[in-house]
Protein backbone atom coordinates (compact mmCIF):
# COMPACT_ATOMS: atom_id res chain seq x y z
CA UNK A 1 0.00 0.00 0.00
CA UNK A 2 1.59 3.09 -0.82
CA UNK A 3 0.50 7.01 0.70
CA UNK A 4 -0.40 10.39 -1.00
CA UNK A 5 0.81 13.54 0.23
CA UNK A 6 -0.82 13.60 3.15
CA UNK A 7 0.03 10.33 4.45
CA UNK A 8 -3.15 8.40 3.95
CA UNK A 9 -3.08 4.90 2.43
CA UNK A 10 -4.10 4.06 -1.04
CA UNK A 11 -5.39 0.93 -1.73
CA UNK A 12 -4.12 -0.67 -5.02
CA UNK A 13 -6.05 -2.66 -7.67
CA UNK A 14 -9.54 -2.00 -8.50
CA UNK A 15 -11.29 0.41 -6.46
CA UNK A 16 -14.04 0.20 -3.67
CA UNK A 17 -16.32 1.47 -6.15
CA UNK A 18 -15.35 -1.83 -8.74
CA UNK A 19 -15.75 -4.01 -5.89
CA UNK A 20 -19.66 -2.71 -5.01
CA UNK A 21 -20.03 -3.27 -9.59
CA UNK A 22 -19.12 -6.67 -9.22
CA UNK A 23 -21.21 -7.38 -6.41
CA UNK A 24 -24.35 -5.69 -7.80
CA UNK A 25 -23.84 -7.49 -10.65
CA UNK A 26 -23.70 -10.94 -9.00
CA UNK A 27 -26.99 -10.18 -6.90
CA UNK A 28 -28.87 -9.29 -10.11
CA UNK A 29 -27.95 -12.49 -11.90
CA UNK A 30 -28.91 -13.80 -8.83
CA UNK A 31 -32.16 -12.47 -8.58
CA UNK A 32 -32.77 -13.26 -12.13
CA UNK A 33 -31.47 -16.80 -11.79
CA UNK A 34 -34.55 -16.69 -9.20
CA UNK A 35 -36.81 -14.70 -11.03
CA UNK A 36 -36.35 -15.66 -14.78
CA UNK A 37 -37.82 -12.51 -16.36
CA UNK A 38 -36.76 -9.16 -16.75
CA UNK A 39 -38.01 -5.29 -17.62
CA UNK A 40 -38.68 -5.02 -21.77
CA UNK A 41 -37.60 -1.80 -21.40
CA UNK A 42 -34.51 -1.43 -19.48
CA UNK A 43 -33.76 -5.40 -19.03
CA UNK A 44 -33.99 -5.32 -15.03
CA UNK A 45 -33.72 -8.66 -13.40
CA UNK A 46 -36.41 -9.94 -11.84
CA UNK A 47 -39.35 -7.26 -13.26
CA UNK A 48 -41.61 -8.37 -15.53
CA UNK A 49 -42.22 -4.50 -16.93
CA UNK A 50 -41.06 -1.51 -14.42
CA UNK A 51 -44.32 1.02 -14.29
CA UNK A 52 -42.04 3.87 -14.25
CA UNK A 53 -40.62 2.62 -17.78
CA UNK A 54 -44.09 1.88 -19.16
CA UNK A 55 -45.19 4.81 -18.12
CA UNK A 56 -42.48 6.53 -19.92
CA UNK A 57 -43.74 4.80 -23.26
CA UNK A 58 -47.15 6.55 -22.72
CA UNK A 59 -48.02 9.68 -24.35
CA UNK A 60 -51.64 10.30 -23.37
CA UNK A 61 -53.10 12.91 -25.77
CA UNK A 62 -56.52 12.97 -24.47
CA UNK A 63 -59.64 11.75 -25.02
CA UNK A 64 -61.21 11.00 -28.10
CA UNK A 65 -64.90 10.32 -29.74
CA UNK A 66 -65.74 6.39 -29.45
CA UNK A 67 -67.63 6.82 -32.66
CA UNK A 68 -65.18 8.48 -34.47
CA UNK A 69 -61.80 8.37 -33.46
CA UNK A 70 -61.78 12.34 -33.32
CA UNK A 71 -61.31 14.83 -30.23
CA UNK A 72 -63.86 14.45 -27.16
CA UNK A 73 -66.49 15.79 -26.61
CA UNK A 74 -67.50 15.45 -30.61
CA UNK A 75 -70.22 17.94 -32.22
CA UNK A 76 -70.74 15.04 -34.53
CA UNK A 77 -71.52 12.30 -31.99
CA UNK A 78 -72.94 14.04 -29.06
CA UNK A 79 -74.15 11.12 -27.05
CA UNK A 80 -71.04 9.21 -27.64
CA UNK A 81 -69.23 8.40 -24.64
CA UNK A 82 -65.44 9.15 -24.29
CA UNK A 83 -62.59 6.34 -25.23
CA UNK A 84 -59.05 7.05 -23.23
CA UNK A 85 -55.96 5.45 -24.75
CA UNK A 86 -51.89 5.51 -23.51
CA UNK A 87 -50.06 5.81 -26.38
CA UNK A 88 -50.53 5.87 -30.57
CA UNK A 89 -50.48 2.07 -31.63
CA UNK A 90 -46.50 1.86 -32.90
CA UNK A 91 -42.96 1.81 -31.57
CA UNK A 92 -42.32 1.02 -28.36
CA UNK A 93 -46.24 0.92 -26.96
CA UNK A 94 -46.60 -0.95 -29.92
CA UNK A 95 -43.71 -3.13 -28.42
CA UNK A 96 -45.41 -3.59 -25.48
CA UNK A 97 -48.69 -4.86 -27.11
CA UNK A 98 -47.18 -7.78 -29.42
CA UNK A 99 -45.40 -8.61 -26.02
CA UNK A 100 -47.78 -9.09 -23.71
CA UNK A 101 -50.40 -11.16 -26.70
CA UNK A 102 -47.90 -13.09 -28.64
CA UNK A 103 -45.46 -13.06 -26.01
CA UNK A 104 -47.64 -14.62 -23.56
CA UNK A 105 -46.22 -12.01 -20.66
CA UNK A 106 -49.38 -11.86 -18.84
CA UNK A 107 -47.92 -10.52 -15.93
CA UNK A 108 -46.87 -7.27 -17.92
CA UNK A 109 -50.53 -6.27 -18.96
CA UNK A 110 -50.71 -5.56 -15.34
CA UNK A 111 -48.15 -3.05 -15.14
CA UNK A 112 -49.17 -1.93 -18.69
CA UNK A 113 -52.86 -1.35 -16.61
CA UNK A 114 -51.12 0.58 -13.76
CA UNK A 115 -49.72 2.81 -15.69
CA UNK A 116 -52.38 3.50 -18.18
CA UNK A 117 -54.86 4.54 -14.85
CA UNK A 118 -52.80 7.87 -14.97
CA UNK A 119 -54.80 8.47 -18.81
CA UNK A 120 -57.90 8.07 -17.57
CA UNK A 121 -59.86 11.57 -16.24
CA UNK A 122 -63.56 11.05 -15.50
CA UNK A 123 -65.92 9.68 -12.85
CA UNK A 124 -65.23 6.70 -11.40
CA UNK A 125 -67.14 4.04 -12.50
CA UNK A 126 -68.73 0.78 -9.92
CA UNK A 127 -66.45 -1.95 -12.51
CA UNK A 128 -64.64 -2.66 -15.68
CA UNK A 129 -65.57 -4.57 -18.46
CA UNK A 130 -62.45 -6.04 -20.30
CA UNK A 131 -63.31 -7.59 -23.87
CA UNK A 132 -63.32 -11.25 -23.99
CA UNK A 133 -61.26 -12.99 -25.57
CA UNK A 134 -62.48 -14.81 -29.18
CA UNK A 135 -63.85 -18.27 -28.63
CA UNK A 136 -61.18 -19.81 -30.78
CA UNK A 137 -58.42 -18.16 -29.41
CA UNK A 138 -55.48 -19.77 -28.36
CA UNK A 139 -53.81 -17.75 -25.17
CA UNK A 140 -54.21 -18.72 -22.17
CA UNK A 141 -55.09 -15.59 -21.02
CA UNK A 142 -56.74 -12.63 -21.85
CA UNK A 143 -55.06 -9.38 -22.27
CA UNK A 144 -57.86 -6.89 -21.91
CA UNK A 145 -58.25 -8.51 -18.67
CA UNK A 146 -54.57 -8.27 -17.37
CA UNK A 147 -54.62 -4.42 -18.00
CA UNK A 148 -58.22 -4.28 -16.37
CA UNK A 149 -56.59 -5.95 -13.73
CA UNK A 150 -53.76 -2.63 -13.69
CA UNK A 151 -56.37 -0.61 -13.71
CA UNK A 152 -58.20 -2.18 -10.60
CA UNK A 153 -55.60 -2.00 -8.58
CA UNK A 154 -54.82 1.76 -9.38
CA UNK A 155 -58.14 2.97 -9.41
CA UNK A 156 -60.13 0.72 -6.62
CA UNK A 157 -62.56 -0.42 -9.00
CA UNK A 158 -63.30 -3.74 -9.52
CA UNK A 159 -63.41 -6.46 -12.82
CA UNK A 160 -66.26 -7.88 -14.19
CA UNK A 161 -66.14 -10.64 -16.92
CA UNK A 162 -69.86 -10.14 -17.55
CA UNK A 163 -69.25 -10.64 -21.88
CA UNK A 164 -68.68 -13.43 -24.27
CA UNK A 165 -68.51 -13.55 -27.82
CA UNK A 166 -71.50 -15.06 -29.43
CA UNK A 167 -71.01 -15.14 -32.96
CA UNK A 168 -67.53 -16.66 -34.62
CA UNK A 169 -65.60 -14.28 -35.88
CA UNK A 170 -62.04 -14.16 -37.12
CA UNK A 171 -59.88 -12.82 -34.68
CA UNK A 172 -59.39 -9.00 -34.99
CA UNK A 173 -55.99 -8.66 -35.66
CA UNK A 174 -55.84 -10.59 -38.75
CA UNK A 175 -58.72 -8.48 -40.34
CA UNK A 176 -58.58 -4.71 -42.63
CA UNK A 177 -59.68 -2.34 -40.74
CA UNK A 178 -62.69 -1.50 -42.63
CA UNK A 179 -63.54 -5.23 -42.11
CA UNK A 180 -63.50 -4.38 -38.50
CA UNK A 181 -65.91 -2.10 -38.50
CA UNK A 182 -68.40 -4.47 -39.80
CA UNK A 183 -69.17 -6.59 -36.21
CA UNK A 184 -72.10 -8.95 -36.69
CA UNK A 185 -75.13 -7.38 -34.71
CA UNK A 186 -75.45 -9.07 -31.24
CA UNK A 187 -72.07 -10.26 -31.37
CA UNK A 188 -71.83 -9.89 -27.93
CA UNK A 189 -74.11 -11.56 -25.13
CA UNK A 190 -74.13 -10.33 -21.14
CA UNK A 191 -73.69 -13.31 -18.48
CA UNK A 192 -76.26 -12.17 -15.78
CA UNK A 193 -74.60 -14.47 -13.54
CA UNK A 194 -71.36 -12.79 -13.36
CA UNK A 195 -73.08 -9.30 -12.61
CA UNK A 196 -72.51 -8.28 -9.18
CA UNK A 197 -74.77 -6.36 -6.96
CA UNK A 198 -74.64 -3.06 -6.85
CA UNK A 199 -72.91 -2.45 -10.00
CA UNK A 200 -74.29 0.63 -12.50
CA UNK A 201 -71.73 2.22 -14.29
CA UNK A 202 -68.95 0.38 -15.85
CA UNK A 203 -65.42 1.27 -17.98
CA UNK A 204 -64.59 -1.12 -21.27
CA UNK A 205 -61.18 -2.19 -21.22
CA UNK A 206 -59.48 -3.51 -24.26
CA UNK A 207 -55.48 -3.61 -25.16
CA UNK A 208 -55.65 -1.72 -28.64
CA UNK A 209 -58.63 0.19 -30.34
CA UNK A 210 -58.82 0.80 -34.20
CA UNK A 211 -62.04 1.17 -35.58
CA UNK A 212 -63.90 1.64 -32.26
CA UNK A 213 -66.31 -1.25 -33.66
CA UNK A 214 -65.65 -4.06 -30.58
CA UNK A 215 -66.02 -1.41 -27.87
CA UNK A 216 -69.61 0.21 -29.55
CA UNK A 217 -70.84 -3.58 -30.02
CA UNK A 218 -69.98 -4.68 -26.45
CA UNK A 219 -71.04 -1.17 -25.12
CA UNK A 220 -74.76 -1.94 -26.82
CA UNK A 221 -74.58 -5.21 -25.45
CA UNK A 222 -74.18 -3.76 -21.56
CA UNK A 223 -77.06 -0.99 -21.96
CA UNK A 224 -79.51 -3.89 -23.19
CA UNK A 225 -78.65 -5.50 -19.91
CA UNK A 226 -79.30 -1.65 -18.01
CA UNK A 227 -75.42 -0.93 -17.49
CA UNK A 228 -74.57 3.03 -18.20
CA UNK A 229 -71.00 2.87 -19.73
CA UNK A 230 -69.04 5.78 -18.99
CA UNK A 231 -66.18 5.64 -21.02
CA UNK A 232 -64.02 2.80 -22.24
CA UNK A 233 -59.84 2.72 -22.29
CA UNK A 234 -57.19 0.63 -24.34
CA UNK A 235 -53.63 0.95 -23.90
CA UNK A 236 -53.11 2.22 -27.38
CA UNK A 237 -54.87 3.77 -30.55
CA UNK A 238 -54.45 2.75 -34.09
CA UNK A 239 -57.12 4.31 -35.23
CA UNK A 240 -58.15 2.41 -38.50
CA UNK A 241 -61.08 2.98 -41.14
CA UNK A 242 -64.13 3.61 -40.18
Amino acid sequence: MGKDRQGRGIKKGRCVASDFSVMAGIASLFWHVLFPVACPICGRAGSTGCLGCIKGVLSPSGPVCIECLNCYPCDRHTLAFPHYFGAAHKGPARQLIHLLKYGHHGALGISMGRALAACLSFPLPDALVPIPLHNESPRFFNQSEKIAQGLSLELGVPVMNCLSWNVRIHPRALTKSYARSKLPEGAFKLDECRLKAGIRTVMICDDVCTTGATILGAAETLAKGGLQVLGSASFTLAKGKK
